[in-house]
């Protein structure tokens, strides 16, 4: 059984091809089973990303993280992007990526990664972070770092329903829903965690 605080084997570094290819295999279980609507092709210019696609990414992303806080951020990224289906909000061009971030983060992101955002809309800047699928996806885990307290990484870290809760409400600002505790539910099945 894995442990709350032992790094997951889905996403520790990855050391040969033969490693590569069974923890891209276990990574694209993971995503199916917390995002079981995400679709089965898509090709490199659509909005989407199918699990075989995601899991090389998401791996890079996530590597030293705790099961707790893998199996929070996957669950905010299925709810936010529609089980991988989109990177780009449909009713507003400048909030995107793989955890939805508005306009704002996006921005802030982008300076992070040192783009050429000089004189560019909001949309413009959003589109230059989405064309890497790496920066699309680790976007999640930026944001957790940057704006998540040291005292609710820590309870993530442990893969509590307190944790999750605190993420949601606290770092992310939203709410616990329904539909964001399905999610939540579904990575605590895969990855064995009590969430106590």
């Amino acid at each position: 059984m894995r442990t709350q605080l032992a790094l997951s084997a889905l996403f520790v570094g990855l050391a040969s091809a033969a490693d590569s290819v069974a923890k891209s295999i276990y990574a694209v279980d993971a995503i199916k089973a917390i995002m079981p609507n995400a679709k089965t092709t898509c090709s490199p210019t659509d909005q989407c990303r199918t699990p075989e696609q995601a899991a090389p990414f998401l791996i890079k992303s996530l590597e030293r993280r705790t099961t707790g806080e893998i199996a929070m951020v996957l669950s905010l990224i299925g709810l936010e992007s529609v089980d991988l289906q989109y990177k780009v909000n449909t009713r507003n061009d400048d909030q995107g990526t793989a955890n939805m971030m508005m306009a704002p983060y996006v921005k802030e992101y982008a300076e992070f990664l040192q783009l050429p955002i000089d004189g560019k809309s909001g949309a413009d800047i959003l589109q230059l972070v989405i064309a890497n699928d790496f920066y699309n996806f680790n976007s999640a885990v930026w944001f957790m770092e940057k704006h998540c307290s040291d005292d609710i990484k820590a309870k993530m870290k442990k893969g509590t329903d307190e944790g999750y809760e605190l993420y949601l409400t606290k770092c992310i600002q939203t709410t616990v829903s329904e539909e964001r505790q399905a999610y939540w539910k579904r990575a605590k099945e895969f990855f064995n965690l009590a969430g106590k």
